[in-house]
């Protein structure tokens, strides 16, 4: 039994670290796959035809994309009919953001505190990083599965066991990566939008209002920070954020 674990224990690093070399991408890969979701959302998404909010939203993605000095990414914003009050960015700078995201932002700096954070994800390839830790995730789930063949655990007891590793690897690896991942975006997102000319005060403004409207999930069980994290980290952030501003 003990040379069993031992094995799992080993094949296990093996897989994590074929995991991290496989969440590495060229920029020209991560256009290349940006722009295979590209098609795939716009195929099956209503673009809103709004004149005022697709100008806005235009205007300040490209002054945001210009701060974020990326020129290999070909940057896209699109606006999509829906009242779901979010936004998302595919690898490459493919930014899609939905109407109902305009009730929180009265300005170009409040939209501008959402596109810097969409725009860092991308700088940072955090969807990519997201999607190799589900595949670690994964792959360590199916060699525990083996383990438990090998050492004949009946299927009841597989299936308890299944169950806790899966609640576990979400809390204690997926989601807490996902928070500081939100974190560090919220952070290179305000000086983006301090490099392009807005004021990151309204950042503080545009969480403020978004969170009022958001639930009250705790924390550990969200992937997202909880709202007075967020802003405690913008405060914190904000002296930097205005050295640029005033530049």
């Amino acid at each position: 039994m003990k040379k069993i674990l031992k094995q799992f224990f080993i094949l296990s690093i093996l897989f994590l670290l074929v995991g991290c070399i496989g969440g590495k991408m060229s920029p020209q890969q991560e256009n290349s796959l940006g722009e295979q979701q590209e098609k795939k959302i716009l195929a099956s998404s209503k673009l809103s035809k709004n004149p005022i909010q697709k100008a806005m939203l235009l205007r300040v993605g490209k002054r945001i994309a210009y701060a974020a000095k990326r020129p290999q990414y070909h940057w896209n914003f699109h606006l999509i009919e829906s009242n779901q009050a979010n936004a998302f960015v595919l690898p490459g700078g493919k930014v899609f953001v939905y109407t109902g995201l305009f009730k929180y932002t009265s300005n170009d700096a409040e939209l501008a505190s959402v596109i810097g954070h969409e725009v860092a994800h991308a700088l940072k390839s955090h969807g990519i990083k997201g999607a190799s830790r589900q595949q670690n995730a994964g792959i360590l789930g199916i060699v525990l599965q083996v383990g438990m063949s090998s050492l004949g655990i009946d299927s009841t007891t597989a299936q308890t066991i299944n169950s806790v590793y899966g609640q576990g690897a979400s809390l204690a690896y997926i989601k807490p990566h996902s928070r500081t991942q939100e974190l560090e975006a919220d952070s290179l997102g305000l000086m983006l939008m301090a490099q392009a000319k807005y004021d990151p005060h309204s950042a503080l403004s545009f969480w403020k209002k978004f969170g009022k409207a958001g639930g009250s999930t705790a924390e550990f069980l969200s992937t997202h920070p909880a709202p007075q994290n967020r802003i405690k980290n913008i405060n914190q952030l904000m002296p930097k954020a205005m050295k640029y501003y005033k530049l």
